[in-house]
């Protein structure tokens, strides 16, 4: 076993540190006409159906145990709506924002402006404390919000 800086003995050690990991210098507010790349994935639907099919195939008094379900069957049960798909594209639309339908999310482009203005966030760009200048990413500092009109849609936002 090693043992990591606690004291705490674990498995393994981890010899791999993500990417985004490193960049830990903030330097500041991002350019606010920059554009940035995101993904918002959209709710699956029926999540206590989803629920009930696990029990039911792992449960050996059920009649369904070990009759486990194929792709296709689940993702016509739970893939987002349509609705929600043309609700939240709709609305970043309305905002002067362009989505693009990826599997079960929406893949965005926008200025650093209109993010932050429509997740009500302030974002920074960070670099590596021994990197360049121009070796950066773009993420968010503190909190944000998913605007109230799409936040029944919205599990998540990812990508700052």
């Amino acid at each position: 076993m090693t043992e990591i800086n606690s004291g705490t003995p674990v498995s393994h050690a981890i010899h791999h540190i993500p990417k985004f990991a490193k960049y830990t210098k903030d330097i500041g507010l991002a350019d606010p006409k920059s554009e940035i790349q995101y993904s918002i994935v959209l709710k699956v639907r029926n999540q206590e159906w989803i629920e009930q099919q696990l029990k039911d195939v792992s449960d050996p008094k059920s009649e369904n145990y070990g009759k486990h379900l194929g792709k296709d069957e689940i993702e016509s049960m739970t893939k987002p709506s349509q609705a929600h798909f043309d609700k939240v594209s709709n609305f970043l639309q309305s905002k002067g924002i362009q989505s693009t339908r990826d599997g079960d999310n929406l893949k965005v482009l926008a200025s650093i402006e209109k993010t932050q203005e429509l997740f009500k966030t302030q974002i920074h760009k960070f670099t590596q404390p021994s990197g360049s200048q121009d070796d950066t990413i773009y993420k968010r500092v503190g909190g944000f919000q998913v605007p109230p009109e799409i936040s029944d849609c919205v599990d998540l936002v990812v990508g700052f």
